[in-house]
């Protein structure tokens, strides 16, 4: 399935783990917004990662996941790309 995940994290060391854990997940479309696409597994994992890196009371992460009727409707415009239900592979 399809996520998109955004955040706004306060500390910028907090911030970079956040983003290099999204990048082994995904890609990034804005600079804190990234597309991932997981199995159920690859995702718990990833949510268990990103809640041991966060800080509850500051900062801000959001997981909406995209259905594959919603993908179909996404629109986007000037240089952006649109999010994509690729196959992955676990190695």
């Amino acid at each position: 399935m399809q996520y998109i995940v955004c955040y706004d994290i306060a500390d910028e060391r907090r911030r970079a783990r956040v983003s290099g854990t999204l990048l082994d997940y995904g890609r990034r479309l804005e600079e804190s917004v990234f597309a991932v696409n997981l199995d159920e597994e690859l995702t718990v994992q990833m949510k268990q990662r990103l809640q041991r890196q966060i800080e509850e009371t500051e900062d801000t992460l959001h997981i909406f996941p995209l259905c594959a009727a919603c993908a179909g409707k996404v629109e986007v415009m000037g240089r952006a790309e649109k999010p994509e239900d690729k196959p992955f592979y676990v190695i």
